[in-house]
């Protein structure tokens, strides 16, 4: 074995202890048919025990060349003789109020992802995050103003998501493919610049290396890494806060009761926001719209608040609920029929 394969296994198996899956009996493998998932494959194949299932949802996209990435990674495992699961979903058509493309194909693959494991029995789904990829959401999330958990950029696991390519370089998989003679799909919208996260990836880090510091991704990193190793303390704190806090109050997602808030700092209120949400796969709230729900949630009252697409956080005397908008309106229907007296849902009242 050569050096740089010695050293893609020694990263990799790395990033599979630290994440949990190395001894594993298995990974489902979320396979897109671009460069980094299509290297994910190879090196897992070449370097990992366990059962390998690769899962590609094609998104009915881009007049059709969906379909031909949806063929290629078929192809491609059946050469590898590894097992492949392929859905098709029109994305556009599948959205809910409120959701834009990119947020409706990321909730449809993840379901399919975790469908396809439980059907194989398998634990832990693969995606293949870059290093670069970890820069792009962390300049991405600096701008958003979503704190120090946002510089964090992506975590390299998420419950059963892993990410065994954190500590790669783009363009090292690159090359290892093409020294490999192993070709990918390239997805054309991945340089449209009408996307703020192609604008980072194309405009400004390249920027950034030739007029400040040629080695910004590294630097970005190792920021990443410190805050990896100095936040959890603070996650652990409030992941205990929440639980002292919690109730089950159907419809909610979760529910906390207002009245157990009391004595609870804002930056302690911050951080369970936080923590709730990532518990709720929502999108990171900004620091500014966080501050305005502590604001709200220390007011009081009776008001509803977005948090990300159809998801509203909801404060009444009796409970502050995450919940879908959808279950809003049923379960205040059904609140209506159930009752003689025209009473309102917890969550209003």
């Amino acid at each position: 074995m050569d050096k740089d394969l010695l050293s893609f296994r020694k990263r990799l198996k790395a990033a599979g202890e630290r994440q949990g899956w190395w001894n594993s009996t298995g990974l489902i493998v979320a396979l897109s048919g671009g460069g980094d998932s299509v290297a994910m494959l190879c090196l897992l194949h070449d370097f990992f025990r366990g059962r390998l299932v690769a899962a590609h949802l094609d998104h009915s996209t881009r007049n059709g060349a969906s379909h031909d990435d949806a063929e290629f990674v078929q192809k491609l495992c059946t050469v590898m003789g590894i097992s492949c699961h392929v859905k098709v979903v029109d994305v556009k058509n599948n959205k809910h109020v409120g959701e834009s493309f990119e947020m409706a194909g990321r909730r449809e693959r993840y379901a399919f992802f975790r469908e396809t494991a439980a059907a194989e029995g398998i634990d832990f789904i693969a995606v293949a995050h870059s290093e670069d990829d970890l820069v792009e959401t962390q300049l991405l999330n600096l701008f958003r103003g979503t704190g120090l958990d946002g510089l964090r950029g992506i975590p390299e696991r998420r419950g059963d998501i892993v990410r065994p390519l954190i500590d790669f370089r783009r363009e090292e998989l690159r090359a290892y493919l093409r020294q490999n003679n192993i070709t990918w799909r390239e997805d054309v919208s991945n340089s449209d610049t009408l996307y703020k996260r192609n604008r980072v990836r194309c405009e400004l880090i390249p920027w950034i290396k030739n007029n400040l510091n040629p080695n910004f991704e590294t630097t970005m990193a190792g920021l990443a890494k410190q805050l990896s190793d100095e936040l959890p303390k603070r996650e652990e704190d409030a992941v205990l806060n929440i639980e002292q806090v919690s109730a089950d109050m159907p419809p909610a997602l979760a529910c906390w009761v207002p009245q157990r808030l009391k004595g609870l700092s804002v930056p302690k209120l911050r951080d369970m926001l936080r923590v709730q949400g990532k518990r709720l796969e929502l999108l990171v709230l900004s620091r500014d719209r966080t501050n305005e729900l502590v604001d709200l949630i220390q007011k009081g009252g009776c008001w509803r608040f977005q948090w990300s697409g159809d998801i509203e956080v909801c404060y009444s005397e009796r409970g502050i609920g995450w919940l879908h908008r959808s279950d809003m309106v049923k379960d205040a229907r059904e609140n209506k029929q159930n009752n003689q007296k025209d009473l309102l849902p917890w969550w209003a009242r």
